[in-house]
C-alpha cells in the first residue's frame, strides 16, 4: 500500500498539525484495515474489520481536521467526538499543557502537575480498575503521569503557541504502559459536571498518598483552585455545561497562620547556632554562615539569599546618607534563586531565578544590614569570592560547579548545628527546627525592641497586615511600654471623668447582701 499522507494545520493560532497516512491492510489480523494519523507528535491508530469502514473513519477524520477542529493531544480525536466521551486523564493532560502555556515559573508547573496527579488517579473507575489490575505500584502510576504524561518539551522561542509546549517524546515502555492503563480506567469528565460529584473527587484526592487522613489544609487549599481551574477548562471546551465548583465556597478548616514563638531562637540561641555553623569541622558548612547570618539580621528568606549577588550590597562607607549610622550597611534583595528541575523551566536548565514573592517583576526592598552583618559578608566574600554571575552562595555538583543551593544542603547544615549549638531540652522545645526560624527570630527582636509596625513589614518583605496576622501576638511584649506612654499622656492631659483614683489609693469592695 502506498505510505502517501495529507497534512492539516488546524487551528493556525494554535499552531496544531494533524497528519493523515493513507488507510493500510495488514494480514493476519482480526481487524486488518488500519486508519492513522498523527496529532503534532502523538501518533494514534485505529483497525477495522473492513476497507469501507476504515474510508469512512478516515474521512470523517479528514473532515474535521479541514474544519480546523482541535484534536486533543491524549485520545488525538477532534474536540466535538471528545464531548460525549472525554476521559477526565484526557482533560487533565489537555489542561496541564493548557497551563504550562499560561507561565514561565518552572515551581508553579510542578504544583500543577503535582496536584494533577492526584487528581488524574482520584477520577478512576473503581470497578474498570478491579477488572483491569493497574501494570504497576502506586508510586510507579504517580511516577509516569508525573514525568511523563503531565510533563512536557518547552520551547520559549516557538513562533506558534502550540510548539511552545508540546508531549515529551521517547516515553519508556513501563511509563507508557501506566498511562494508558490510567486512561482506560478514567470515568468521563461528564461524570464530575456538579457540585456534588466535584467535592467528592476533591475529598478522595486529598487523602494522604501514605498512611490515613486527609493532607494538610494548604495542600487541599490549592488541590481545590486546581480543580476548579480544570473543570472551567473542561466547561470552555464544551465538555460539561458550566464548572459546578464556580461560586461554591468550601468551609475553610481551623489552622493558625500565627508562628509558635515557643520554637523561634532568641538572641542567645541564635548566637549559638550562628556560631556552630560558622565553626562546623564541615567545610560545607562553614560555607553558609553568612547564609544563615543575613537570615537572622536582615530576615531574608531563603530563596531571597540563594540570590544575593555581590552588586546588591551596598558598603558602609558607600553610603552618602548624612543620616545613616556608622557601620551599617545596605542590602538590596531584588529576586528569589529556586531549586525548581530543569524539566519544568523555560531554559531546561535547574533552578531560575524569579521576582520577589508577592511582588510585580522587578520590585525590589532596601534593607539596613547591621555591622556584624556587614563583617560576615566581607568575610564570606573574602574567603569564597563569588560565582561567575555575582552570587554569594551556590553548590558545586558534578555537573554545575555554581548550581543553585539546595534546600537538603542547607537543611543538612543546619540539623549539624542544631545537634551541636542547642541543649536537650531546647532540642525536645523543637527550637528553631527549620532554617526559615531565624527570620522569625529578626521579627522578634525587631518587635521586642520597639521598631515600628511599618518599618518591620518593609523590612521583611511584608504588608502591614500579614506581619500582624502572623506576629500579632507577639506584640504583648510592648505592652508594658506602651502603658507608660500613655500614663505619661493622660497625666498630662488631666482627668477626663475624675474617677481616676491615685495608684496607692485603697480600693474597697462592696458586697450585696441577700435580700
Amino acid at each position: 500500500m502506498s505510505t502517501a499522507f495529507e497534512v492539516y494545520s488546524t487551528r493556525p493560532e494554535g499552531g496544531q498539525d494533524i497528519q493523515l497516512w493513507k488507510t493500510r491492510k495488514r494480514t493476519g489480523r482480526r481487524k486488518p484495515w488500519e486508519v492513522r494519523w498523527r496529532v503534532d507528535t502523538l501518533p494514534k491508530s485505529r483497525s477495522f474489520l473492513t476497507s469501507e469502514l476504515a474510508e469512512n473513519y478516515r474521512s470523517a477524520l479528514r473532515a474535521a481536521a479541514r474544519r480546523g477542529e482541535y484534536f486533543s493531544p491524549v485520545s488525538g480525536l477532534p474536540e466535538s467526538w471528545e464531548r460525549a466521551t472525554a476521559s477526565m486523564f484526557s482533560v487533565v493532560v489537555d489542561y496541564a499543557r493548557h497551563a504550562w502555556a499560561q507561565t514561565d515559573s518552572g515551581n508553579s508547573r510542578r504544583t500543577i502537575s503535582d496536584n494533577l496527579v492526584r487528581l488524574a488517579l482520584a477520577a478512576v473507575d473503581d470497578k474498570a480498575v478491579k477488572a483491569t489490575p493497574a501494570p504497576g505500584m502506586p508510586a510507579q502510576l504517580r511516577s509516569a503521569l508525573l514525568n511523563w504524561g503531565l510533563s512536557f518539551d518547552v520551547n520559549p522561542g516557538a513562533e506558534r503557541a502550540g510548539d511552545r509546549v508540546k508531549p515529551l517524546t521517547g516515553v519508556p515502555e513501563d511509563a507508557a504502559a501506566c498511562l494508558a492503563w490510567v486512561e482506560s480506567v478514567s470515568r468521563p469528565v461528564a461524570d464530575f459536571g456538579t457540585e456534588t460529584a466535584a467535592l467528592a473527587l476533591l475529598d478522595r484526592a486529598c487523602v494522604k498518598v501514605r498512611g490515613s487522613g486527609r493532607s494538610a489544609p494548604a495542600t487541599c487549599r490549592r488541590r481545590r483552585g486546581i480543580l476548579s481551574g480544570l473543570l472551567t477548562y473542561a466547561a470552555t471546551r464544551g465538555l460539561i455545561n458550566a464548572s459546578p465548583l464556580k461560586g461554591v465556597t468550601i468551609r475553610r478548616a481551623r489552622s493558625s497562620d500565627a508562628v509558635d514563638r515557643r520554637v523561634v531562637p532568641d538572641w542567645d540561641q541564635a548566637g549559638r547556632l550562628l556560631c556552630a555553623v560558622a565553626e562546623s569541622p564541615n567545610p560545607r558548612d562553614r560555607e553558609l554562615a553568612a547564609f544563615f547570618t543575613l537570615a537572622y539580621l536582615v530576615g531574608t528568606r531563603p530563596g531571597e539569599t540563594r540570590a544575593v549577588r555581590e552588586d546588591d550590597i551596598t558598603w558602609p562607607e558607600d553610603i552618602t546618607d548624612p543620616d545613616a549610622v556608622p557601620g551599617w550597611g545596605l542590602l538590596t534583595v531584588a529576586g528569589t534563586a529556586t531549586e525548581v528541575a530543569a524539566a519544568y523551566t523555560d531554559t531546561g536548565t535547574k533552578g531560575e531565578t524569579r521576582g520577589l514573592k508577592g511582588r510585580a517583576d522587578g520590585d525590589i526592598r532596601q534593607v539596613p544590614v547591621p555591622p556584624e552583618g556587614v563583617a560576615a559578608l566581607r568575610d564570606h566574600i573574602a574567603t569564597y569570592g563569588v560565582a561567575p554571575d555575582g552570587r554569594l552562595f551556590w553548590y558545586a555538583t558534578p555537573t554545575d560547579p555554581h548550581a543553585v543551593v539546595p534546600g537538603k544542603a542547607y537543611r543538612r547544615t543546619w540539623k549539624r548545628a542544631r545537634k551541636a549549638a542547642l541543649t536537650p531540652a531546647e532540642l525536645r522545645a523543637g527550637v528553631a527546627q527549620r532554617p526559615y526560624d531565624l527570620r522569625h527570630g529578626a521579627a522578634s527582636y525587631m518587635i521586642g525592641d520597639g521598631v515600628p509596625t511599618p518599618e518591620i513589614a518593609r523590612r521583611l518583605g511584608h504588608t502591614v497586615e500579614v506581619l500582624m496576622t502572623v506576629y500579632v501576638h507577639w506584640f504583648k511584649s510592648q505592652e508594658n511600654p506602651a502603658n507608660r506612654l500613655l500614663e505619661a499622656a493622660f497625666r498630662k492631659r488631666g482627668p477626663l471623668t475624675g474617677q481616676n483614683p491615685p495608684p496607692t489609693a485603697n480600693i474597697t469592695r462592696i458586697t450585696r447582701s441577700a435580700a
